[in-house]
């Protein structure tokens, strides 16, 4: 009998080794990541009772209990978490932190049983039958362990079993049954020892034998059933790598499943996913976009339907940050296109009446004076009857340099008609802007008529004023027609062309 009861061990070892071996090739989500935990802890717990078994000495046996309780503790927590991430239940991390925290109390109880009576009120080493064993009481500390063992079987079944109910696809259907199957074996056998059902629970751990069949249906359920989802696993594997966020909620608008993109998106959707379904939903509403994390994304809703039954809905959120930036770009370029008169580039009417509002307000809140010029181009009849259209443009183009070289650094020239210009700056109120205005105009005429040598002048009749605003009502208009007038005055003497 000790040679068949050594003979299980080792097959439960090499087993659940091999077990593990296979997980971890396949870790790809959260439930195959506490499986594979599972499986180590049932290693560690099987190597340590080996090591039990095959023991001489108590001190040999201590040793060997708490290398076992080292994986021990935890098999069952980390089932019931493999069984929570089965079922898709949501779990609170704060109760798995607390969780955690009371399995490794437990452990810190046997590893110092020997100080205290927690774990157990009392020991004895006997080596009176098959195998050397550890007589005890049971403390506190070990009725925690086994009311926490018996509540996550119960609580894990009633998840399976509901899940079960609720699944409609076959192969889903056989993954479950499998998992049950196998927890229910293991079960039993936690059963027969706790309550001493078997003779040979006395000489042996019969749990360890439950251990080897539930590896049994586990294998089975591996390459039989898919019970890693090789096939959800894939389908999460391609749908992570999309750049697209992909959010699917039920018909309460509780989130379901959400890729690693959105998760990337939306950091607590799984903890908090009201707030950000609300939020996407507003966006598709209004026909807005949303910006996270300094992207922007346009959202799509499609409703999951199967055999004519909503299920709930499918969010997927599009990175369009390139697409608006470039819009941005072209929708800037198409305005400064739409402001820019082709045949100067000074800025057209369409920019005069973006731009003139911008600087009167700019100088109504700094204290500045406006500089005002309407500028009309002398003797352009003239230029066009004697020698074309043609030169009569050129002649429009070189006044409009002349006027941009009479410009100070921030002040914007504006072509508001076939020869007429407006000139709009801020000045400081110093009395002298119009005369410093006149002077580099004048200048710049006659050093262009000079360096040009056409066989007529270029030359414009301007009103120029220099003015602090009030704010009242047309004040701006007021100051246009007031300039329009200076201008006229000076075109009366200066203008040699008669038009």
């Amino acid at each position: 009998m000790r040679c068949v009861l050594l003979t299980v061990q080792y097959v439960s070892i090499i087993g659940l080794f091999l077990e593990s071996w296979v997980i971890f090739r396949r870790l790809k989500n959260s439930p195959l990541g506490y499986l594979f935990l599972s499986c180590l802890a049932t290693l560690l717990s099987n190597l340590g009772y080996l090591f039990q078994l095959l023991s001489v000495t108590q001190e040999s046996y201590v040793t060997a209990l708490r290398i076992s309780y080292a994986g021990r503790t935890w098999i069952t927590l980390f089932l019931f978490l493999f069984t929570a991430e089965l079922c898709k239940i949501k779990f609170p991390r704060v109760l798995k932190n607390l969780m955690v925290v009371a399995h490794l109390g437990i452990y810190v109880s046997v590893l110092t049983f020997q100080k205290h009576a927690l774990y157990y009120t009392w020991t004895k080493f006997s080596t009176d039958r098959i195998f050397p064993q550890l007589l005890h009481g049971n403390g506190i500390a070990h009725e925690i362990y086994m009311g926490l063992q018996a509540i996550y079987i119960v609580v894990g079944f009633a998840w399976l079993f509901r899940a079960l109910g609720k699944e409609k696809s076959a192969a889903a259907r056989k993954r479950l049954i499998a998992v049950i199957v196998s927890f229910l074996m293991e079960c039993i056998f936690f059963a027969a020892q706790t309550f001493r059902l078997l003779e040979i629970t006395n000489d042996y751990e019969v749990t360890m034998i439950g251990y080897v069949i539930g590896i049994v249906v586990m294998f089975v359920a591996l390459f039989r059933y898919d019970l890693l989802g090789a096939k959800e696993i894939a389908r999460d594997f391609m749908i992570d790598r999309l750049a697209e966020g992909v959010i699917a909620v039920d018909v309460f608008g509780n989130v379901q499943y959400c890729n690693a993109p959105a998760k990337k998106m939306y950091p607590t959707i799984e903890e908090d996913s009201a707030e950000a379904v609300a939020r996407i939903r507003g966006a598709i509403h209004e026909g807005s976009v949303l910006n996270l994390n300094g992207r922007i994304y346009t959202a799509e809703e499609n409703d999951l339907v199967r055999n004519n039954k909503n299920f709930g809905k499918l969010y997927v959120l599009v990175d369009a940050t390139d697409h608006y930036e470039r819009f941005k770009k072209e929708k800037k370029i198409l305005q400064r296109e739409l402001r820019i008169d082709p045949l100067t580039g000074l800025y057209n009417r369409n920019g005069m009446e973006h731009f003139s509002e911008r600087l009167y307000n700019d100088a109504l809140e700094n204290g500045k004076s406006l500089l005002l010029c309407i500028c009309d181009m002398n003797g352009l009849k003239f230029i066009n009857d004697n020698f074309g259209h043609e030169e009569g443009d050129r002649a429009i183009r070189e006044l409009s340099q002349i006027i941009k070289e009479s410009l100070l650094e921030k002040d914007m020239a504006f072509r508001i008609g076939g020869d007429e210009f407006l000139i709009l700056g801020l000045r400081d109120d110093n009395g002298e802007a119009v005369a410093v205005f006149r002077s580099r105009v004048e200048r710049n005429i006659a050093a262009f008529n000079q360096s040009l040598g056409l066989p007529y002048k270029v030359d414009m009749s301007y009103g120029p004023l220099s003015k602090k605003v009030a704010g009242t009502p047309n004040e701006f208009s007021d100051l246009l027609k007031e300039s329009d007038t200076l201008m006229y005055e000076m075109k009366k003497s200066r203008d040699e062309y008669k038009r």
